[in-house]
């Protein structure tokens, strides 16, 4: 595709010079000197055989690239939650726990599918919870974060953060984070279940926040991406994604991922935007073909994300440029998950039907298994176990 020499521009970004060009589909390619994605560089450990929290790690990176699950599967387990499954569980001894959009937290056994516990919070939970050793902690649509023990599902403390929260708790030492619709951030002490900091952000929150060096970032339906500083919420920078002309900058539903010094995101002017951790600073802009409500796992130096306009997109991370897409043939709304060499992604299906969920391909873009259930972010998994999450029932399946 033939680039106009009036619309190159040379801008000046850190040590290095950004080379922009904006070709006539609209859409922003840049690169940065003397970068190099060779690791996804400091990120806090997961504990082996978990899935944590909603992304898999604090980076919300969304990918255990060291755990193996290959189809094709058996199925080995089913639970019928009788409701919708709007985000996957977290896994962590022997146990998968999760929420219901009618506001039940539930744990079943990963062995046998069988539920342990049932626990009815007051309000939907439409985000996953988040794991200590002795604690899962949720947040609800009536704006509380709520512990109940990991053994007995029994409450124990009940905070109030602010009003509605879809933001899936982030856990990060001794802090639990989360946004809420009324524009507040907000850091709980898990031991005592007491606000530590409270901090406005410029608008709504609906996505998750991810770790970032040490800050928290999140963006917000005011089109804003605020880096807040872990110990007191004081902001640590705060950038705007570029507009398409005549529009505002887009809210961003999707949560951030961090990695390679990147945070990674897409928003609902079809863009997914990388700024550098560190300052805030725009790195690059891709253009994908519709809405953008998937958050981006990030994996092999590529960024994966999906959107509205059915396709599952491969764009490294170092330049924006697409690698591969995969068309799913309806709206990717739910976030990918790498685990292996797999990329597994759903699709949002129509009239209320089931979506499908696939495994494909990390390299190249090819689907290697699908399977009939899938509406959001479908699958995590622990040593030989895949715990798919199709619309309203979660599987386990396990390599044949």
């Amino acid at each position: 595709m033939l680039i106009s020499a009036g619309l190159a521009l040379v801008l000046a970004a850190g040590a290095g010079a950004y080379l922009v060009t904006r070709n006539d589909a609209g859409n922003v390619e840049g690169s940065t000197e003397g970068f190099v994605a060779t690791e996804k560089g400091p990120q806090i450990p997961v504990p082996a055989g978990t899935w944590p929290e909603y992304g898999f790690d604090a980076q919300r990176t969304r990918a255990n690239e060291a755990l193996t699950l290959e189809p094709p599967f058996t199925e080995r387990w089913r639970y019928d939650a009788a409701s919708l499954l709007e985000f996957p569980p977290v896994v962590g001894g022997g146990r998968a726990i999760f929420g219901t959009n009618d506001g039940r937290a539930v744990a079943v056994d990963t062995t046998t599918g069988r539920e342990l516990w049932s626990t009815k919070l007051s309000g939907q939970l439409a985000s996953s919870p988040a794991l200590t050793r002795d604690l899962a902690l949720f947040a609800t649509t009536r704006g509380r974060l709520v512990a109940v023990g990991v053994d007995d599902g029994k409450r124990r403390w009940n905070v109030r953060a602010g009003s509605s929260s879809e933001s899936s708790p982030l856990v990060i030492g001794n802090g639990a984070y989360i946004g809420t619709l009324d524009a507040t951030v907000v850091r709980v002490d898990i031991a005592t279940g007491k606000i530590v900091w409270k901090v406005r952000a410029p608008g709504e929150i609906k996505a998750s926040l991810a770790a970032a060096g040490p800050n928290v970032v999140v963006g917000d339906y005011a089109g804003r991406i605020t880096a807040f500083a872990q110990r007191d919420g004081a902001v640590a920078w705060r950038a705007t994604a570029p507009a398409p002309r005549f529009r505002g900058p887009g809210r961003f539903y999707a949560g951030p991922a961090v990695a390679y010094g990147r945070v990674y995101l897409g928003n609902i002017n079809n863009r997914v935007v990388a700024l550098q951790a560190s300052s805030g600073k725009r790195a690059w802009v891709r253009t994908l073909g519709d809405f953008v409500y998937s958050s981006a796992a990030v994996s092999r130096q590529t960024v994966f994300v999906g959107s509205y306009d059915h396709k599952l997109y491969a764009l490294d991370a170092v330049t924006g440029t697409v690698r591969w897409t995969f068309d799913a043939g309806e709206r990717v709304s739910g976030s990918p998950s790498v685990i292996g060499r797999l990329v597994y992604v759903s699709t949002l299906a129509r009239g209320g039907r089931n979506g499908t969920t696939f495994a494909v391909d990390a390299t190249t873009g090819k689907s290697v298994w699908s399977f009939p259930d899938g509406r959001y972010s479908p699958a995590v998994g622990v040593d030989g176990l895949l715990i798919l999450t199709g619309r309203q029932v979660l599987y386990g399946l396990t390599p044949a």
